[in-house]
């Protein structure tokens, strides 16, 4: 899933970690009251001698930064003095290594604007690499556990250290700066909070642990088709490591259910992380009744509402999934954006985005419900746009005012064909939409799954999305008149680059891109240019999806055999 349980707005209500000139750099390893016999104590524990070497290592790598350079063999007490007098002076920027302290050092240039490109690996169809066109990205900017944990204090005891650590690396490195597209670049100082955050509890910690590892998985291609079935997603997963920390999330939480231990933020948080991670294989059913756990709590316990920030996103996610009715109203009063942040994200008078969600408006055949909903999409455009254009990106109110806005139209999107009698038939359970209404509606969720929170098209809500997707195109076919009007066939455009966006390296991509280049070719749209001109009267980013969505067009040439 695009956004997991991982808490990493917790992170700015903590206290940031021991400065490192507060800090004694180096470590204290069998201590003993005889120091004379220390001379001749040889260290037999090989973590503790490698915990030592660590050390040594770490004093070596930064005096090579400084442009020292030891030389092999001993020193004359001459050199050892000019040495001593060398690091006294740069102590101040030593940073010291604490077992429980997570102090994670900016040292990269952010990557940024990167364009989702599928791979293949060995003997999978469904591995996802991600790169920036014209450049090598090593994104390698976590410590390593060893670093983080020298004294193994983490809540870990059945998985192996190694494992653990490319876990880890995946959620901080990859997943979180792929998914969180409007994050400030000093996210890596709250990630370290937010981790040593989690080392407290156990269950929280096995949470977030679940949820880096179901993505893990998913983008290593170590698992089957996560399309809805009546199958449980978890055998589907191939990946032990997963099978593992999702067995170790869900003893943990029960065990601390048995305890009778009071119930808090981290259990609520556990809660979370069990339902973030059945939600990213597919299973809603599971990660619906996880969410209600939680309300259950909440009405029992009264848990502070900074301890469910994240019920709506869940609560929409599962639901789209489902493609039903949210199972809870969202917990805070609406209101409008700021002056200050609407004034900010609107583009100027000669902007190409003035016309967004125009072409919209002139849809008779759609719902005014519906075009309400789509002439308020124009603001998440802008937010995005305004991110991926301006160097300084969005400020911390504009991501949260961001965050809330998207999860509004998202809930929106989902709940109003349940509140208008229109959509409802008289023996029919569920709602039934027009076939255009159902396709634009898909497609506007779909859209919302790009950005601002990221739902990748393997995982088991990338591909349910596409299956409901799919479904609506095919009716639509289906009652398509041969009268049909030149701006439904726009809006069936547009919204078929976004369901090829949305199943990439999936079954149904060359579905959709057949269709794609038929009615392209019908519109007489030879060019690039003629096409983003249609585009950006609906709902387009160019930043980010100029690039994309041109290759998707180039690339429908490739195939034009009928479907």
């Amino acid at each position: 899933m695009g956004r997991s349980s991982l808490d990493s707005g917790k992170a700015h209500d903590l206290k940031p970690a021991v400065s490192p000139a507060a800090s004694p750099n180096f470590a204290f390893v069998n201590l003993a009251d005889d120091l004379v016999s220390l001379n001749a104590r040889k260290i037999t524990n090989q973590h503790q001698r490698y915990v030592i070497r660590s050390h040594v290592m770490k004093n070596v790598r930064q005096e090579l930064v400084r442009g020292r350079k030891r030389t092999i063999g001993e020193r004359s007490n001459s050199d050892k003095s000019v040495s001593t007098a060398s690091d006294a002076d740069s102590s101040g920027t030593n940073e010291s290594r604490l077992p429980l302290t997570v102090t994670i050092k900016q040292e990269f240039q952010e990557p940024t604007n990167h364009a989702l490109t599928p791979g293949r690996k060995a003997g999978s169809s469904c591995a996802m690499e991600f790169a920036e066109p014209g450049s090598n990205v090593t994104m390698s900017y976590t410590p390593a556990i060893s670093q983080i944990d020298p004294f193994l204090t983490l809540p870990c005891r059945s998985l192996a250290p190694k494992s653990l650590d490319g876990i880890l690396r995946f959620g901080f490195d990859v997943l979180i700066p792929l998914t969180f597209s409007s994050e400030r670049q000093d996210r890596l100082t709250r990630q370290g909070l937010v981790l040593q955050t989690k080392i407290a509890d156990p269950p929280t910690f096995w949470g977030m642990i679940g949820v880096f590892a179901a993505h893990k998985a998913i983008f290593q291609g170590d698992h089957k088709d996560l399309a809805p079935s009546d199958v449980n997603h978890d055998d589907l997963i191939t990946d032990p490591d997963y099978k593992k920390v999702k067995h170790e999330a869900l003893v943990a939480v029960r065990r601390k259910i048995e305890r009778r231990e009071r119930m808090d933020q981290f259990m609520i948080e556990a809660c979370f992380g069990l339902s973030a991670t059945a939600t990213v294989v597919g299973n809603f059913e599971e990660a619906r009744m996880h969410l209600k756990g939680v309300a259950q709590l909440m009405s029992m316990f009264g848990v502070a509402q900074d301890s469910v920030s994240w019920l709506p996103l869940s609560i929409v996610k599962v639901s789209v999934g489902l493609l039903s009715m949210p199972i809870f109203e969202l917990p805070w009063t609406r209101c409008p954006l700021p002056r200050e942040i609407e004034q900010r994200i609107t583009p100027t008078p000669d902007s190409g985005m003035t016309r967004l969600a125009s072409a919209f408006q002139h849809m008779d055949e759609l719902s005014q419900p519906l075009r309400v909903l789509l002439l308020t999409s124009r603001d998440i455009c802008n937010f995005c746009e305004l991110n991926a254009t301006d160097p300084s990106g969005l400020s911390s109110a504009e991501s949260a005012a961001l965050d809330r806005k998207a999860t509004e139209l998202e809930f929106d999107l989902l709940a109003y064909p349940y509140k208008f009698d229109s959509f409802h038939g008289e023996y029919a359970t569920e709602p039934q939409l027009p076939p255009l209404e159902a396709v634009v509606r898909l497609a506007a969720l779909g859209f919302l799954s790009f950005t601002p929170h990221t739902i990748f098209p393997p995982t088991g809500l990338g591909r349910a999305l596409t299956h409901h997707q799919k479904r609506a195109f095919k009716r639509w076919l289906q009652a398509r008149s041969t009268t049909c009007g030149v701006p439904e066939l726009k809006a069936i455009t547009w919204a078929l680059f976004t369901f090829t966006q949305g199943s990439l390296m999936q079954p149904e991509e060359v579905f959709f891109s057949r269709h794609l280049l038929r009615l392209t070719r019908q519109l007489s749209l030879v060019s690039w240019q003629d096409i983003e001109t249609i585009l950006s009267g609906f709902l387009y980013i160019p930043s980010l999806q100029s690039s994309l969505w041109r290759t998707i067009w180039t690339a429908s040439f490739k195939d034009c055999t009928p479907a």
